[in-house]
């Protein structure tokens, strides 16, 4: 157990104790938030094929209803984890910070799904488990009286070949959860809409949180060309605000 620190040896024995057993998901919890001093924990499958499929949650019945069910069901396609996960599947300890774009936190999806639940961080650790899938745990900080430890990142890391270990022998099928996505993306719905496809482009990054600099990056335009689009899309949609936008393409 070289590099694990001496104070999760204890909660590391108890989840390969569990392994295999309906016990093992809150061993895996304790594990992990006591590791970074988070509160709460979401496990869930990530396909390129699929929507997300919820392994475990400890979140109450609240925080579900306003989140899991229309985080599975469309949300996912904004989420920066989802976003990493498919751009390069591979075990990793990754923080919101590392993953989300530049304008994140002003975005409609950061309001809905972290500001307005009291969702204050989130660190993801994904295991790959087969082609195209992982294991994706959300590792969220909630509470008020709870504080990051801010060697937890750290720690995680350290835990994280023997964490991917154990999730892989407890969820072996995991591959096979759930059906394939067999209808169109939401994404799909721009075509539509009366846009361009340069302006769907825009509409994408814009929701995902990408300012108007990080945009120009991604499709090698100027500012000034991205402002001109994002005013287009509000004039031909007839909108003035992403929560509009938000709203019009996924029907929140």
């Amino acid at each position: 157990m070289t590099g694990i620190p001496f104070e999760h040896v204890q909660p590391l024995s108890q989840a390969v104790a569990a392994l295999g057993g309906p016990d093992f998901p809150d061993a895996l919890r304790r594990l992990c938030l006591g590791a970074c001093g988070f509160d709460s924990l979401f496990i869930s499958v990530f396909s390129t094929d699929r929507p997300p499929v919820q392994l475990y949650s400890d979140l109450d019945p609240d925080a579900t209803r306003r989140t899991v069910a229309p985080y599975l069901g469309f949300a996912y396609l904004l989420d920066p984890f989802y976003a990493l996960f498919a751009s390069e599947p591979r075990d990793r300890v990754v923080s919101l910070d590392e993953c989300a774009p530049d304008d994140f936190r002003e975005s409609e999806y950061y309001r809905i799904f972290y500001a307005e639940t009291g969702l204050r961080d989130e660190i993801a650790i994904l295991v790959g488990a087969g082609a195209n899938t992982s294991i994706a745990l959300s590792l969220g900080l909630r509470r008020e009286d709870h504080h990051a430890d801010p060697s937890g990142k750290a720690s995680l890391d350290a835990l994280l070949p023997v964490i991917s270990a154990l999730c892989r022998k407890h969820w072996p099928e995991v591959c096979q959860v759930g059906p394939p996505d067999i209808q169109e993306p939401v994404f799909d719905r721009l075509a539509s809409m009366p846009v361009s496809n340069r302006e769907a482009e825009v509409i994408r990054l814009m929701l995902k949180g990408h300012s108007t600099k990080s945009i120009a990056r991604h499709l090698g335009n100027s500012p000034e060309t991205v402002k001109v689009h994002r005013k287009r899309i509000y004039s031909k949609l007839k909108i003035s605000s992403q929560g509009e936008l938000f709203s019009l393409l996924f029907g929140q």
